[in-house]
């Protein structure tokens, strides 16, 4: 068994990519590195080829036909991680706006004896974001505060993007019926991973914007996001999740 994979989706990322994997390379903990790219035109990917002789059995690319979604990528990623036998897969960005340095703490969490889901949480301790826009800032933590009402998920930062999971969990998830492919698709998995009977825990991190290339954030993915919340609450009315042995949190996150 393997211990630590984290999975990178990239489109156009050539001015950060080298620095995020030397950076996550250099921490005390090994870390293996999937990097899932989309066809970038800026050479992400010749970038990623390059460095693999420097880090060999570490450092590994999947590089698909085009923009086929954040969902879909790292549903490739949760199903490469499992054939390959790690133990806690991680969800990251590219860009730094997650620290690497707090990929430790995502790890210390989950490796508590009734936590199989660790969260990033911008929003669990106020509102630790850093150089986004304010009318961005909002639209994230309501959007947050709007599936707390919606599904009941006892989390503050729902569409949170940073994330480590035990394998238990995506073994459990039926992970070819997720269905959304933007940032729906993180809402889709925490909840389905919490209706499974999961323990979740969110870890407080400061996420900062990126400084160098440009934000993939679009209305359309914010639209499926909000009307795919209530689609997928109504759903779950008739759908048996199977319960797994575990303890779970029953700490509410309060508005």
């Amino acid at each position: 068994m393997r211990d630590n994979l984290v999975i990178i989706p990239t489109y156009n990322e050539c001015e950060n990519i080298e620095d995020i994997i030397r950076a996550i390379f250099l921490l005390s903990t090994r870390f293996d590195l999937l990097i899932i790219d989309d066809n970038s035109p800026d050479g992400t990917a010749d970038i990623v080829k390059s460095l693999q002789g420097t880090f060999n059995g570490q450092l590994h690319i999947i590089e698909r036909s085009g923009k086929l979604g954040l969902g879909t990528a790292y549903i490739e990623g949760f199903k490469y991680a499992l054939k390959n036998n790690y133990q806690y897969i991680f969800e990251m960005d590219a860009d730094f706006s997650h620290n690497p340095l707090d990929l430790l703490e995502l790890l210390k969490s989950c490796q508590k004896e009734n936590v199989q889901l660790t969260i990033g949480s911008r929003y669990k301790t106020g509102v630790n974001v850093v150089n986004w826009p304010m009318g961005r800032v909002l639209m994230s933590y309501l959007a947050s505060k709007y599936v707390r009402f919606i599904t009941g998920l006892p989390v503050y930062d729902a569409t949170a993007g940073f994330i480590c999971y035990h394998r238990s969990v995506l073994e459990t998830i039926e992970l070819d019926k997720i269905k959304f492919i933007g940032y729906a698709f993180q809402i889709e998995m925490k909840f389905t991973a919490w209706k499974h009977g999961f323990g979740i825990e969110e870890v407080p991190i400061i996420f900062t914007d990126r400084s160098k290339g440009t934000s993939k954030m679009s209305k359309k993915i914010f639209k499926e996001a909000i009307f795919g919340v209530i689609q997928m609450k109504v759903k779950s009315w008739f759908k048996k999740y199977k319960q797994v042995n575990v303890k779970v949190s029953t700490q509410k996150a309060t508005a």
